[in-house]
C-alpha cells in the first residue's frame, strides 16, 4: 500500500465502485478500502431502477445478466390498505431485480480493472482533516498512515467517516426480511404493501430465485419485528400465502434522518451521506449517483482549480431534493392519503 493517494475511498459498495472507477478513469491514484471480504452479504432488496442504468453508462458499463437475480425484472405492484383489489400494477414501469452480492463484486472488479487499488480487511480508524488528509488505516493487524488529497466516505449508515467530521449520528430505519420457500398468489411484482395497520412506513414481498422475500421498515426494531408478522398474516388473506420454510431472516438499516454530505475534501455518499429513498428504502441509484458526482467534482476540481465539495454541492443537490420528497410522502400519514396516492399512481401513464 503507497503512502500517499490522490483519492482515499472508503467502502467497496455501489458508491464507493462508482468513485473509485471514475476518479481511476480519469487518472487519479487511487485507493479504495473495505472492511470485509470482498463480496460481503449486505442485506438487500436489491431493486434498481432503470434510471441508475444511465449512471451505469456514465461509467462506460453496461449491466449483465450475471448479477440478476430470477426473475430479472419486475413490475411494481402496489397495494393500498383496501386490500389487493384496489392495488394495481404501475404503468410503463418495471426494476432490474439484483443479486447485490454479485453486483457489488462485479462492480469492485471494474474497478480494479481501471487501475484501482484495492485493500479487503482495512479499516478506517481516524480522519484528519488539515491541510492536507491524514488517515490511520488498520490492515491485517497493522495500523498505518495513509495521505490523500481527497476522501470519499462510502462507508454505510454506520459512516466512520462521517463520525471523524463530528456529524450527527443519523437516524435509521430498521429493516427486517425473510425468504420463505412458499406458495401463494403472486406475480412477477414487486409489491408495495401501504396499510398503517401493518406498518408506519413500507412492507414489500418479492420473488428471488425461487424464494417469496418478505419484509417490513420502521424506526422502532420491536415496530418492524411486529409489522413482519402482521404482514406475513395479511398475506395469507390477500394472496393466499403458504409459508412452507423459513430459509432466512435477515436485519438492515437505512438512513431516515437529514443528509450530511460532507466538508472541505471529504465528500459523503450514499447511505454515508444519508441518500435513499424514503418511500420505498430503493437505495442503490442513490449511491451509483452519488458516487460519480463525487468523483466528477474532483475530477473538475483538478481540471479547473475550482472547489471540488462546492461543485460536489451544486451536483448532489437534485438527489437531496428528491430525498427530501420521498420523506415529505412518508410521512403523510394517514391510509386515507395512502388510498388516494396508490390510486393517483397507478393512473399515471409514464413514470419517467
Amino acid at each position: 500500500m503507497k503512502v500517499k493517494y490522490d483519492v482515499l475511498v472508503v467502502g467497496a459498495g455501489p458508491a464507493g465502485s462508482a468513485a473509485a472507477i471514475k476518479c481511476a478513469e480519469n487518472g487519479l491514484s487511487t485507493l479504495l478500502i473495505e472492511k470485509g471480504e470482498l463480496g460481503r452479504h449486505k442485506p438487500c432488496a436489491g431493486m434498481l431502477p432503470p434510471v441508475a442504468t444511465y449512471t451505469l453508462d456514465d461509467l462506460g458499463l453496461s449491466l449483465p445478466d450475471s448479477v440478476l437475480s430470477e426473475p430479472h425484472e419486475l413490475k411494481v405492484f402496489y397495494v393500498p390498505p383496501s386490500g389487493r383489489r384496489n392495488g394495481g400494477e404501475l404503468r410503463n414501469y418495471h426494476l432490474f431485480n439484483l443479486d447485490r452480492d454479485l453486483f457489488d463484486r462485479w462492480l469492485v472488479e471494474k474497478a480494479v480493472e481501471k487501475g484501482v487499488n484495492l485493500q479487503t480487511n482495512t479499516t478506517l480508524l481516524n480522519l484528519e482533516q488539515s491541510s492536507r488528509l491524514e488517515a490511520a488505516v488498520k490492515t491485517e493487524g497493522s495500523i498505518r498512515g495513509v495521505k490523500a488529497d481527497y476522501v470519499i466516505g462510502a462507508d454505510g449508515v454506520h459512516s466512520k467517516v462521517r463520525r471523524c467530521l463530528d456529524a450527527h449520528t443519523q437516524d435509521l430505519l430498521t429493516v427486517i426480511q425473510e425468504y420463505w420457500c412458499g406458495e401463494g398468489e403472486f406475480e412477477d411484482c414487486f409489491y408495495t404493501i401501504l396499510n398503517e395497520e401493518i406498518t408506519p412506513t413500507y412492507g414489500y414481498v418479492l420473488e428471488k430465485k425461487g424464494k417469496l422475500l418478505i419484509g417490513t421498515a420502521a424506526e422502532d426494531p420491536r415496530q418492524s419485528a411486529q409489522s413482519l408478522e402482521a404482514l406475513k398474516v395479511w398475506l395469507k388473506k390477500e394472496f393466499n400465502f403458504k409459508p412452507n420454510k423459513l430459509v432466512k431472516r435477515e436485519v438492515g438499516f437505512l438512513p431516515y434522518g437529514k443528509c450530511f454530505i460532507g466538508c472541505g475534501k471529504i465528500m459523503l455518499v450514499g447511505d454515508a451521506a444519508g441518500l435513499c429513498n424514503r418511500f420505498s428504502g430503493e437505495g442503490i441509484r442513490f449511491a451509483l449517483e452519488s458516487g460519480l458526482a463525487a468523483a466528477e467534482s474532483i475530477c473538475e476540481a483538478e481540471r479547473s482549480g475550482i472547489e471540488a465539495f462546492k461543485a460536489y454541492m451544486q451536483r448532489i443537490q437534485p438527489l437531496i431534493d428528491l430525498v427530501e420528497k420521498t420523506s415529505h410522502l412518508i410521512k403523510q400519514g394517514d391510509d386515507r392519503w395512502r388510498e388516494e396516492f396508490v390510486a393517483t399512481e397507478l393512473k399515471r401513464s409514464n413514470l419517467w
